[in-house]
Parts: C-alpha cells; sequence; structure tokens
C-alpha cells in the first residue's frame, strides 16, 4: 500500500522530531512548510522546504500530500493550525508506534505523540496540542488546546491544564491539581496547587516566578 505524503509545518528540530514520529507511523515524508522565505527551496531533514505562499501556489502537485503541526511555540501553532485548516488542507495527527492511547481517552486532531509517550483511561486531549517524547497524561486528564508538555512531564490523575500552557522538561503535577491557561512550567518543577492564568510557576513546590519592578510598571503602562 502507497504511503500517504506528509508535510511538516515548520522546518525546525521540533519539526524534525515530528516528522521521525511521522515516519514511525507510516507516512512518506515529503518536506517540510516554513513561513521564512529565506528557507523557501533547500533541504532540510533530507527533505524539500516550501514557504507557505510556494505551497499554495503548487497545490496541484499536493493534493495527495496531509499537513502535521511540527512548530513548537504555542501561539505560533495555534496560528499555523487556523491557516492550514482554513485553507482546506488535511490536518492530521501523528502517533508515533511506540506511544499507548487508551481506548476510552480522546486526542484532537493536530496533537502530535512523540515515542514514549501515555495517554490513560478516560483522559482527553484537545486539538493541537504536543505530548512530547516520554510525557505522561494519566487518567481523567482534561488537557486543552495548543498545550505543550515537555519530554518526561508527568501529570497525575483528575489534572487539567488550559489552553496554550507549557509544562517545562521533567515536570509533575500531582493529582487533582488545575493549572490555567497560558502558563508556564518551569522545568523540573513540582505543582502542588492550583495555578491561575497566566502564571510562570517554578521550583520544588512551584511557586509563582516574581516579576522585577521594572516589569510591572511596564506591564502597568502598557495596560493604560
Amino acid at each position: 500500500m502507497t504511503k500517504r505524503r506528509l508535510l511538516v509545518y515548520g522546518a525546525s528540530g521540533h519539526g524534525k522530531v515530528v516528522a521521525d514520529a511521522g515516519r514511525s507511523a507510516g507516512y512518506a515524508l515529503a518536506g517540510f512548510i516554513d513561513d521564512s522565505s529565506f528557507k523557501d527551496g533547500q533541504e532540510f531533514f533530507g527533505a524539500p522546504v516550501l514557504a507557505w505562499e510556494r505551497l499554495m501556489e503548487q497545490r496541484r502537485l499536493w493534493t495527495d500530500a496531509v499537513i502535521a503541526l511540527g512548530i513548537g511555540d504555542n501561539d505560533a501553532r495555534e496560528r499555523c493550525f487556523g491557516l492550514v485548516t482554513s485553507a482546506g488542507w488535511e490536518l492530521v495527527t501523528v502517533v508515533h508506534q511506540s506511544a499507548v492511547i487508551a481506548p476510552s481517552a480522546r486526542v484532537g486532531v493536530g496533537t502530535v505523540l512523540m515515542a514514549g509517550t501515555a495517554v490513560n483511561p478516560d483522559a482527553s486531549v484537545e486539538p493541537g496540542t504536543i505530548l512530547n517524547t516520554g510525557s505522561i497524561v494519566e487518567h481523567d486528564n482534561r488537557i486543552g488546546r495548543f498545550v505543550h508538555l515537555s519530554p518526561n512531564v508527568a501529570l497525575g490523575g483528575h489534572v487539567t491544564v488550559g489552553d496554550r500552557t507549557h509544562i517545562g522538561l521533567g515536570a509533575v503535577v500531582l493529582p487533582g491539581v488545575e493549572v490555567g491557561s497560558d502558563v508556564r512550567v518551569g522545568a523540573g518543577a513540582v505543582v502542588t496547587r492550583p495555578v491561575r492564568d497566566g502564571l510562570t510557576v517554578v521550583g520544588v513546590p512551584a511557586r509563582e516566578l516574581q516579576r522585577s519592578r521594572g516589569e510591572s510598571l511596564g506591564r502597568r503602562s502598557q495596560g493604560r
């Protein structure tokens, strides 16, 4: 059977890992898409790079291709998700062959599951999320849209994570804790209590990272 051709949006280090997971999942890597016109026409990770504009101009040559999101930044990935879907391209969920998804779990479109990840019973993962290498989404978790769980993140049961939150390398969220939207959790942190929207937390146990006085003043000025 002919493998489906895969285009990875993002010619970057993260894009390489998505491409590798795509190959593991049975796709044929056909190229990368990148917003930088400088990269257009170059070769990256053994495949050609196309600027989005050129891909649209040559769309008739790619009617059988599907797209996976290879962008690590949550806001940029959300933007690309909208761009790809509004243009009518098929956006796929990429699941490395070593990843495990429980039959009762739900994983949204455009999500990527890297090697060694686990999504356990009755967990739900919304569209556009990254479950990076070795991350664990325990039973009954609720993971929002465009979240990034870095390698070796472990979420206990009944954890909630809001949209566009980034949980750093090796961080742990204890069972039942709610982490808000647009949160940044530092590498190695242990989150033991709820985290409000927009905060950055670090340490063991995780605490809010205090801004300098200058940063606080700058933010208040911008708010005016």
